[in-house]
């Protein structure tokens, strides 16, 4: 509970996003590994979902930056999903030095597994948070993103 919390953590942006964001990971892990999903986590989603629709993949150094994943991050998801055979890994058609990944079939379908998944878990999860209070929390993780971008322009 928070009101067990110091005051500064019980009124920290930082903690509280962080501590939600843990709990809400949690859960759906738990919910994926009920599933067979064992092998598989939000970074990995988010990869394979920023991968979807782009039939000639994306640059490893782009897709890090738009998901805002240190290279070094992405690096062992990528051989992990390129291992599991959801991701493979092709020239760039407009220079054969370098490399894309792209989403399989295999990953695309194992991706709406997972999110439906996913989904279920967070509904009954967020089944207790009112709409308004849903709404608002998008909103602040939208404008929070939206300074975070800002800043680093200037």
């Amino acid at each position: 509970m928070t009101d067990r919390l110091p005051r500064a953590l019980r009124e920290s942006p930082l903690f509280l996003t962080a501590r939600a964001a843990q709990a809400l990971t949690q859960r759906c892990r738990e919910a994926l590994a009920q599933a067979g999903f064992e092998d598989i986590g939000a970074p990995d989603l988010a990869v394979l979902a920023a991968l979807e629709g782009l039939p000639d993949g994306e640059n490893p150094s782009k897709l890090a930056k738009a998901l805002r994943y240190e290279k070094s991050s992405l690096t062992p998801i990528l051989v992990r999903l390129r291992e599991s055979g959801l991701v493979a890994q092709v020239k760039d058609p407009k220079d054969a030095r370098a490399l894309r990944i792209t989403i399989t079939k295999k990953g695309s379908k194992r991706r709406k597994e997972a999110e439906l998944i996913i989904e279920k878990a967070t509904d009954a999860l967020l089944r207790d948070v009112p709409k308004k209070v849903l709404r608002h929390h998008v909103e602040f993780c939208e404008a929070l993103l939206l300074a975070v971008e800002h800043h680093e322009k200037t």
